[in-house]
């Protein structure tokens, strides 16, 4: 039998992509020179060119997936949030020699942070073009995500906020700000001796487990797998229980504004589909608008001193929110004088669970190790991966670990191909939302949260092999057909 001869994009379509393209690598390059003009050349240093051929990677390369012909959250968000966080601020900061903490300078490492960034991009770039085989469709029980899971995930955490909420200083002060809220931990006696194991099973893994809850509902909405009016009202009664637990648990006047903001991302990509390259195009303008103005902003919520010192346009940029380039600078240095740590921070990260009376050679979060090195009084800083991974693994590290990076944000880039509510789909979306906090760093500040949610993800989607309740609609009969490659692959652009 022969196959369907596979129609051509409308001419019009096609004229209205090219154009298209053309205005936005025009844009793109007059941005670049803008900055070049603005920036670089009224100061120039070597360390300002190199933060210029970062932002001209990100923007490029963020360009390039926006076009793609398909929707890649995962390789949206971190080229968004490169570009503005590390990118764009410390060519201001350099310019003006004013970084955001003040301590001796350092002047003799900038270069070296910039290298150690323009590594990471590239090497993760390279990752992430890296041609993978097509995902084939899966209708395996073991991967669906169901009705059924969906509310035994979200009864969890409804039990677990009953549990728990009582004890880390009850539902009033989840509305007030994060100060109330350490403060009624810290009278708890939840962290005491620097061990916060305690603290995390009775707040950290509630909250997480209601993200997760949150993400299995709207994926089930957007793929409308609800067997019938009953199945309709179960999931509709879920739902209002994981949105009330979130509004709770991750709401931005006492949850740290990472998890709060991811929350918010993960339902946006759970609930709504980018199918048409205009949505696609909104989403990444919309990443890099919401890092540049709305990031900063998020101080409002934090306390009365935040509040005070909130900063607006140019100047927040520097300012502690964006002292990733400053800490890069000063991992150089702590390696430089203390050696690098060969994985004992990440390994002490990814075993976030053990507590310290069990282990009493665990790392604290290198954020806190660097800050303390250079004598900084507040030590509950950010540092961002590539820094930290520097820190622990050298150059040689950097460039290894961002090229499977990059691959593996191409898989789960990928899976968004496959069935709408599965694990890959919500691994990705997950990821995508969250990866914004691993990027900033430290991961020992960040996994206990991402981590939790991504083991709750994973058991309750593969806790049992399929629907026993009938409150989930069969799923349609796979295709037997084989993928089709990318380079055969129609871009559909409406």
């Amino acid at each position: 039998m022969s196959r369907p001869e596979r129609k051509s994009p409308p001419a019009r379509h096609t004229q209205r992509t090219s154009a298209s393209s053309v205005v936005a690598a025009v844009a793109g390059i007059a941005v670049v020179a803008l900055l070049a003009v603005t920036t670089v050349l009224p100061r120039p240093t070597v360390a300002g060119v190199l933060g210029l051929v970062v932002v001209a990677v990100c923007l490029t390369a963020l360009y390039k997936t926006t076009l793609s012909g398909s929707f890649t959250p995962v390789a949206v968000t971190f080229w968004a949030f490169v570009t503005v966080w590390v990118g764009f601020a410390p060519l201001l900061q350099i310019r003006d020699r004013r970084l955001p903490w003040p301590d001796l300078p350092l002047d003799q490492h900038h270069v070296s942070a910039q290298v150690i960034l323009l590594l990471a991009v590239v090497a993760y770039w390279a990752g992430n073009t890296r041609s993978l085989p097509a995902p084939r469709p899966t209708t395996s029980p073991r991967t669906r995500l169901t009705i059924e899971k969906t509310v035994v995930v979200t009864g969890v955490a409804v039990v677990l906020a009953v549990g728990c909420l009582p004890m880390t200083g009850g539902l009033a002060v989840r509305f007030g700000s994060r100060d109330d809220l350490q403060r009624a931990i810290t009278e708890a006696g939840l962290k005491s001796q620097q061990d916060l194991a305690l603290l995390g099973l009775l707040s950290t893994f509630p909250a997480a487990v209601s993200a997760v809850a949150l993400v299995f509902c709207l994926l089930c909405w957007r793929s409308r797998n609800h067997a019938d009016s009953r199945a309709r009202t179960i999931l509709l009664i879920t739902t209002g229980a994981a949105v009330t637990l979130n509004l709770i648990y991750n709401n931005p006047l006492s949850a740290n504004r990472f998890a709060s903001f991811g929350v918010l991302l993960a339902a946006g990509l759970a609930f709504v589909r980018f199918e048409r390259q205009r949505w696609r195009t909104l989403f990444s303008v919309g990443m890099l608008l919401g890092l540049a103005v709305v990031y900063p902003l998020a101080n409002l919520f934090r306390n009365e001193r935040s509040r005070g010192d909130l900063r607006l346009g140019l100047d927040a940029y520097y300012t502690w929110d964006f002292d990733g380039f400053q800490q890069t600078v000063n991992a150089v240095h702590h390696a430089g004088v203390n050696g690098h740590t060969w994985g004992h921070h990440l390994v002490s990260a990814l075993l976030f669970w053990v507590p310290r009376s069990w282990w009493e050679g665990k790392a604290i979060p290198a954020g806190n190790a660097v800050a303390d090195s250079r004598g900084y009084e507040f030590q509950n800083l950010a540092l961002p991966f590539w820094a930290e991974t520097y820190l622990e693994f050298s150059f040689v590290g950097v460039v290894v670990l961002f090229f499977f990076y990059g691959r593996l944000a191409r898989r789960l880039d990928r899976a968004l191909t496959g069935s709408p509510a599965s694990l890959g789909t919500a691994l990705t979306v997950m990821f995508a939302a969250f990866q914004i906090g691993l990027l900033r760093g430290p991961l020992g500040a960040q996994i206990p949260f991402v981590g939790a949610a991504f083991a709750v993800l994973i058991l309750g989607v593969v806790a049992w092999s399929g629907p026993r309740w009938g409150a989930t609609r069969p799923p349609e009969p796979a295709d037997d057909r084989p993928p089709v490659g990318e380079s055969t692959k129609l871009v559909e652009l409406r």
